[in-house]
Order: structure tokens, then sequence, then C-alpha cells
């Protein structure tokens, strides 16, 4: 028997509400931005784990809105959930990875970039991409082009291969909670 504690999706899913109502308290605006990132992409695996119609993308949605509300409201800055915008979002988040060349790499907040730059940024662009309805979006292979320039300038050591196979078991989860269609 394995010494590891395993917490079913519903638990683990009621974890991750309570730790999003602290993340104010806990994290900078900056990295709490990130983390939220991060949050969501567990929280649609989790959903995709229960399999019930009452924990849908909808219920995540409602969820994150309730948290960058609360964020804007004690930070008083202009926050959006990325994911109510995937085309816009898409863009923006490029752009902002790329003005990291320009921070101090042994910032605590850029060494927090690179480490887990793979388990966010990655996956978050990859689902962006696939809920981004508009022709006028990048593609996958256009988006890990320009992820492949910003790794290189932050330095950041990711392959590829290995990030398509976890993206792929991810996608063939959770698309179908999110409703795409795409087969990866």
């Amino acid at each position: 028997m394995s010494g590891f504690v395993k917490f079913d999706p519903r638990t683990r899913l009621a974890h991750l509400e309570e730790h999003l109502r602290r993340i104010h308290r806990n994290l900078p605006l900056e990295e709490a931005r990130i983390q939220l990132l991060r949050c969501r992409l567990v929280a649609y695996k989790l959903i995709a784990e229960i399999g019930e119609s009452a924990y849908d993308k909808l219920y995540v949605d409602r969820l994150m809105s309730e948290i960058y509300n609360k964020l804007r409201e004690l930070s008083g800055m202009k926050l959006s959930d990325p994911y109510m915008n995937p085309c816009e979002s898409q863009y923006q988040i490029l752009e902002e990875l790329k003005s990291y060349r320009y921070r101090d790499p042994n910032e605590r907040f850029m060494r927090f970039v690179r480490e887990e730059f793979r388990e966010i940024f990655i996956p978050t662009l990859f689902l962006l991409t696939y809920l981004c309805r508009s022709e006028k979006k990048y593609t996958w292979e256009e988006v890990k082009s320009q992820l492949d320039v910003i790794m290189h300038d932050l330095g950041v050591d990711v392959s590829w291969e290995e990030c398509e196979e976890e993206l792929k078991r991810y996608a063939r989860k959770v698309f179908p909670v999110l409703d795409i269609a795409v087969a990866v």
C-alpha cells in the first residue's frame, strides 16, 4: 500500500476553493494572478474527474469570477479573468511574458515565473488557444513559436516533447468539460 494520501476530486476541489478564497492574504498580487491561472487548470481537471453536471465550466467560471472581483476590490486595480476573453488574453499573456525579459532575472518573482512556466503558462496558453473561437487567433503552433523565443529569453528549459504529451492527456480529460471539440 502506498504511503501517499490521495483525496477524492471533491475534497481536492473544496481545498482549492478554500485556497482561492485566501489567495489575496498569502501572495503578492502579481504572483496571485499567475497562481489563479494554475488554479483554474486544476479546477478544470477536478471537475472532469468528478464528472457530474453540477460541476461544470460555469461552476469554475463563477468561482474564479468571485476571486477576481475580490482581488479587484482589495487591490483597486483593473484585473480581468483571462478566460472571459480567451482571444484577447492569448495576446496579453504573450506580451506580458515578453516584457519579463526586461526584469531582473534574480528577482524572486522571476524565479517563480521560470520555475512555474511549464506548469502554468504553457497549459494556460494551450487552453486559451482552443477556447478562442476567432479566426484571427494564433494557432497553437504560432503560440509555441512565440513561447520558444520567450523561454530562451527568460532562461526556461522545457522539453516540448514532454509538454505535448502532458497537454494531450490534459486535453483528453478537460476538453469535453470545456466543450472543445478539437482532437489533439
